[in-house]
This record gives structure tokens, sequence and C-alpha cells, in this order.
């Protein structure tokens, strides 16, 4: 008899475009330092939590923690798609299992 899989968590996994600051350290001509411009980042993960000021993505998780986190300001992010559902089950985590 099959063992019946639990459900552990489900989350959804995006691709994140967003703006960060920039910063320069070295010596520049100033009409070439007027041509910078905040930079755009990319980040994948799940989404943890959202609200009107933040999106909360992580890489990483190992049965009730994660690690990775990231906190995107959301005014901050220009693209988001969702990529994926994925359901980690508790067997996931059982070391034996592998």
């Amino acid at each position: 008899m099959a063992k019946k899989l639990t459900v552990k968590h489900q989350f959804d996994k995006f691709q994140v475009w967003w703006e960060d600051a920039t910063s320069h350290n070295e010596w520049a001509e100033i009409e070439d330092a007027k041509k910078n411009t905040p930079s755009i980042c990319f980040t994948e993960g799940f989404l943890l939590t959202k609200n009107s000021k933040w999106h909360t993505f992580f890489m990483s998780i190992t049965g009730d923690e994660i690690g990775e986190q990231m906190i995107i300001p959301t005014k901050n992010i220009k693209k988001i798609k969702k990529i994926d559902t994925i359901k980690f089950y508790k067997q996931d985590f059982e070391y034996d299992n592998y």
C-alpha cells in the first residue's frame, strides 16, 4: 500500500524584475555621471507574503523554515510573472526518503 502524501506547504513561484538604487564609488566625468540610472534587478523565488507596501520571496525551504529571503518594496516592482505553483509534501523533508 502506498504512503499517503501530506501537503506541508504550497507556494507560488514568481519571476520578478524590480528597480534598485545604483551606487558608484569611482571618479567619473560629470557628463558621464549624468547618464547613470538605477538598476533593474531580477529575482526568482516563492512568494511568502505580499501587501500594498512589499512582497516577500524566499528561495530555499526545509520543513517549516525558509532561507534566502528577499523583501522587495511593491512600488519598485516593474514586472512580475507567476511561473508555477509548488506543493511541498511532509515526506519531501524526511532525510531517509533520499
